[in-house]
């Protein structure tokens, strides 16, 4: 994934409608609303992908140097709990993103994604497999599921074959 940078200025109105209903979200479940989970949240916000805990920590120890790994990690579930973020896995890595019913890039409907291991861009995918998989499991019960297609994105393709 590549390195991820705080942007200081300011938001755009999309990323500050983002950071914003997350903050919402941890007030009205019990969080305390700090600096430091407000940059968290503008770094999802800014860059809508996914991101791992330490490109995230990366990102903040200039700010904040004190600021164990730890803190980072544990912002990130507590995120996770509380639906503010979703999280997928990665070559043993755990990776973050928005949650698709906060970012409004979902139309809240039933869709997958495309994750680009390059940059960490997340495409929707609107196809699913499972009508083929309950017709191949018949007498199970299916309680969840989860379909991710990882790869290169046009971008990060074109960059990497130039």
């Amino acid at each position: 994934m590549k390195e991820v940078i705080l942007n200081d200025g300011q938001l755009s109105p999309e990323a500050e409608e983002l950071v914003n209903e997350g903050l919402k979200v941890l007030k009205n479940t019990g969080f305390k609303i700090t600096k430091k989970r407000r940059e968290i949240l503008s770094l999802f916000a800014e860059n809508q992908q996914y991101l791992s805990a330490l490109a995230i920590h990366k990102a903040l120890e200039a700010k904040y140097p004190t600021m164990s790994y730890n803190t980072t990690y544990r912002n990130l579930y507590d995120f996770v709990e509380v639906g503010i973020l979703e999280t997928t896995e990665y070559q043993q890595e755990q990776l973050f993103r928005y949650n698709c019913h906060l970012s409004h890039d979902s139309s809240h409907h039933h869709h997958h994604h495309f994750i680009c291991t390059n940059c960490g861009k997340t495409i929707l995918l609107d196809a699913c497999p499972m009508q083929q998989v309950t017709t191949d499991l018949s007498g199970v019960e299916i309680q969840s599921h989860r379909f991710e297609v990882f790869g290169l994105c046009a971008e990060c393709k074109n960059e990497i074959e130039t």
